[in-house]
């Protein structure tokens, strides 16, 4: 039997990915707003560690200022176009600004609030679940591709996993006993 081609393997690592998305929403049901609480949390976190928080609280106060007299600058602009067209304020519609940060600043914190929200969810079980889950489907297309490759890979990919340390997944360590692809 041939090996599987590339479009095989990823419509099968996208199929596997889909059913693994589909029990982290169940499991993560169990505890509704769990992963919004810890997304929430972990980015405070990722401010404070980036020593950023007062500075953000600065930056906040401004933009709520800024978006205070924005109001009042599109109700003036509002004010005049309905007297000059002589209707009713109600019928001018209203145009907001969408507020920008800094993209670097921004990058930095959703790097680090990705890491404080794997420490929050590793403090209860059901978040350690979620973990496992995720760590598994990350490892996805490797696992199709060791489960559909000879015996020489298999043994390179173990000799390199060792030689780094890596701790290797459950999915990985069954893949492992697949039977290897005969050529």
């Amino acid at each position: 039997m041939p090996g599987l081609t590339v479009a095989e393997k990823n419509h099968w690592k996208d199929r596997l990915s889909k059913r693994i998305d589909r029990r982290i929403e169940t499991i993560a049901a169990e505890e509704p707003n769990l992963l919004d609480r810890v997304k929430r949390d972990a980015r405070e976190r990722a401010m404070q560690s980036l020593n950023v928080a007062e500075l953000q609280a600065d930056v906040d106060a401004i933009e709520q200022q800024e978006e205070t007299l924005d109001k009042r600058k599109s109700l003036l602009h509002r004010t005049m176009l309905a007297r000059v067209r002589r209707v009713p304020l109600e019928t001018i519609d209203q145009h907001y600004t969408p507020t920008h940060y800094n993209n670097e600043v921004e990058n930095a914190v959703k790097s680090r609030q990705s890491i404080h929200e794997d420490e929050l969810l590793a403090d209860c079980e059901i978040g350690r679940r979620i973990l496992t889950l995720r760590r598994e489907k990350e490892s996805l297309l490797d696992c199709v591709w060791l489960a559909s490759s000879p015996i020489q890979v298999r043994e390179l990919w173990s000799k390199v996993s060792e030689l780094l340390g890596d701790e290797q997944t459950q999915l990985h360590r069954d893949t492992l006993t697949i039977p290897p692809v005969q050529d």
